[in-house]
């Protein structure tokens, strides 16, 4: 399945998991960003990251309130990411996870459709 991907705004299609496996590649070397993964009217997936900390946000539909990722451990603070339009948002970093984790699920979403990676703890927003 064609999952389409939007990478700081830019768009590109992937086919394979040769294909994804090589755009995560690429994309990890990138510090900061925001990745969004979906699927032909279906769900998104979006992942931002900053430095070592990144989270996930699960869509079912455009327009839903989605889940989040959440972490193993309670962190009080924030962190602030920079989105594709040049926006500044602060977001919890109890919904951090580790960044292989981020990836896996990219992937695990891609291979299956657009499904909501279960090995994640999300909480409902």
């Amino acid at each position: 399945m064609t999952v389409s991907i939007l990478f700081n705004g830019h768009a590109e299609e992937v086919a394979s998991p040769e294909a994804l496996g090589e755009a995560l590649q690429r994309f990890d070397r990138a510090a900061e960003f925001e990745l969004w993964a979906s699927v032909p009217a279906g769900p998104s997936l979006c992942m931002l990251r900053h430095g070592e900390h990144a989270w996930l946000m699960y869509l079912r539909q455009e327009g839903d309130s989605g889940f989040t990722s959440l972490g193993e451990a309670e962190r009080p603070s924030t962190q602030a990411y920079i989105l594709s339009n040049g926006q500044k948002d602060e977001y919890p970093l109890a919904w951090c996870i580790p960044l292989e984790q981020c990836y896996r699920a990219i992937a695990y979403f891609h291979a299956n459709g657009g499904e909501q990676p279960p090995w994640i703890r999300w909480l409902e927003s």
